[in-house]
Parts: C-alpha cells; sequence; structure tokens
C-alpha cells in the first residue's frame, strides 16, 4: 500500500470540518499511554488542527482528527503495532460490518474516512446494542466515560468503541480492533476509573 497523502488527508479533514463532523469527536492526547511518547510529530498535529480550523495545544487535540488522520502518518511502533494498522489492514471495518477498504484514506471521494468511521461508530457508542461483549461507564472526575466492546464475531474478536461526556453528550474518543472480546471486556471492567485510550477532557472553554 503507498504512503497516505498529506495534502489528501487535510482536503478530506476540511470537508469534514465544513460538515460538523469533528464536533461528534471529544479530546485526546496524542502521548501514548504504552509507548509514553507522541505518536505523530507537533508540526502533522498543527497542519491537521489547521485544516480543522480547531485550536488546539499539542499535544491535546480533537480526537476524530488525531485518531483517524493523524495515525494514518504515525510510524511510531506500539506494543500493538502501528497506529494507522486500524485503518488500513481491514479488520476494524469488517469487524464494524464494512468492506475492508472503507476507512482507508481516499477510497471514496464522496465520503471521508472519518465520515464512515463516524457513522459506524457513533450510533453504539450512544446506544449501546443489547449484544455487545460489553458496555463499561464510569465517572472520572466531572466526565463520564464509555467503552463499547462490540458484539463477538465467531472468532471472538470484537470492536473497542470509547467516548467521553464531559456535560454535552457523548462524544467518540478512538476506535480499535480486539482479539478476544470477552477478555478485553472482563479486564477493562475491573480496572479503576481513569481516563483511558488516550482520551483527555477538553481544554477550558473548548
Amino acid at each position: 500500500m503507498s504512503d497516505p497523502s498529506l495534502e489528501a488527508a487535510l482536503r478530506r479533514v476540511d470537508a469534514d470540518a465544513l460538515a460538523g463532523r469533528l464536533d461528534e469527536w471529544g479530546w485526546s492526547t496524542v502521548v501514548d499511554e504504552n509507548v509514553g511518547a507522541p505518536v505523530i510529530e507537533r508540526d502533522l498535529f498543527d497542519q491537521l488542527h489547521v485544516a480543522a480550523g480547531i485550536v488546539a495545544d499539542f499535544p491535546l487535540g480533537n480526537a476524530g482528527v488525531v485518531h483517524v488522520y493523524g495515525y494514518l502518518f504515525s510510524t511510531v511502533v506500539t506494543p500493538y503495532g502501528l497506529k494507522s494498522a486500524r485503518w488500513n489492514d481491514g479488520i476494524l471495518a469488517r469487524t464494524l460490518g464494512l468492506p475492508e477498504t472503507a476507512f482507508r484514506l481516499g477510497d471514496s471521494a464522496e465520503e471521508t474516512p472519518l465520515q464512515r468511521v463516524t457513522d459506524a461508530a457513533l450510533p453504539p457508542l450512544l446506544s449501546p446494542p443489547a449484544d455487545a461483549a460489553g458496555v463499561i461507564e464510569q465517572r472520572v472526575g466531572d466526565a463520564t466515560t464509555r467503552a463499547v466492546v462490540t458484539r463477538p464475531a465467531p472468532d471472538g474478536s470484537a470492536a473497542l468503541i470509547s467516548g467521553i461526556d464531559t456535560g454535552r453528550g457523548f462524544r467518540l474518543v478512538t476506535v480499535f480492533p480486539v482479539a478476544d472480546a470477552a477478555t478485553f471486556a472482563r479486564d477493562a471492567a475491573a480496572e479503576p476509573p481513569r481516563l483511558r485510550w488516550n482520551a483527555a477532557l477538553p481544554p477550558f472553554g473548548a
């Protein structure tokens, strides 16, 4: 697969901003909790947020901008591999009932990757389905976090959809595949309340 085009990504970020889709996403840090370091560089972070029309102070930014677009360019290897894999390898898209190419940059001229991710992940975050493998809701300070582990596939895999509500309703934070839905949901529920999966509280006034 060819390297992603920053110009193409910036055009799609601009389209998402104009359509108001970035408002469905919360805030995130680019400092990965497993690596302990930023997974994208400041210059890329700034370019993406300028295109989005969002004032952000590295390392805290819009979760949709960071996770959907920033991760496409991340070369930092985490314990789970490259951040870009979730959008490119087709596993997450297939888990959410979409074609394997659904989340790849440039797959559609009419829809953006973030639009497809939002359409797939926001409904189960807002109204967790009865057949979800797990729904973990916790209070963290003045915020409420929610993690939905989707219904397992025959091989036990699923998707983790996480979000945060800081008083204006739930916003998406991240989406990624998990290999063992039951184990992941059990372990996540056993964790004490905290901001996880790179979620962050919004800057003052945001």
